[in-house]
């Protein structure tokens, strides 16, 4: 998680940042967050023309940069508002091997709190199903004492380590 500063100068030291770490990270990154900016006119509806003062400029030339694609949204327009101004600040970008391994993975504009922000979900596999299970999971410890249980384990480990990284 980062908090970045509020006004327009500390949004483009942490583009900055955040593309140096992007050309030092091997392998597939995304990042999700209010940005305080837009990248295209038709996200913002209202108020005063400020794309310039606001670093709108900035934000469209760091993703280009970072060669990132915005993952697009499911929902309303907009995820900020004040008054008449509306707004899609929340996004979520990512390096093209990342949309790769996750090709099914959605952005959704949930309905807006108290806030002046609508919170958003980032599901990597919207296709699978959401049921609860009808039982919470509970180890036994009787399941140690079986023959080919740290090898079954050892198994699933390896095969899930690899979402991990």
């Amino acid at each position: 998680m980062v908090y970045a500063s509020p006004h327009p100068q500390g949004w483009v030291q942490l583009w900055r940042d955040l593309c140096g770490i992007a050309d030092q990270t091997e392998g597939p990154w995304m990042v999700m967050r209010d940005f305080n900016a837009v990248l295209y006119s038709h996200e913002r509806v209202g108020g005063v023309g400020t794309s310039c003062i606001r670093g709108d400029n900035a934000f469209r030339d760091w993703v280009n940069q970072c060669n990132l694609v915005d993952l697009g949204f499911i929902g309303a327009p907009f995820t900020w508002c004040r008054g008449r101004l509306f707004e899609r600040l929340d996004r979520a970008l990512a390096s093209y091997d990342w949309r790769l391994l996750f090709p099914k993975a959605t952005l959704s504009h949930l309905n807006p709190l108290k806030l002046d922000h609508s919170p958003i979900l980032l599901k990597l596999n919207p296709d699978r199903s959401e049921r609860p299970t009808r039982r919470p999971f509970r180890f036994e410890a009787a399941w140690l004492t079986h023959d080919g249980f740290f090898d079954i384990m050892r198994r699933e480990w390896n095969v899930h380590q690899a979402w991990n990284q």
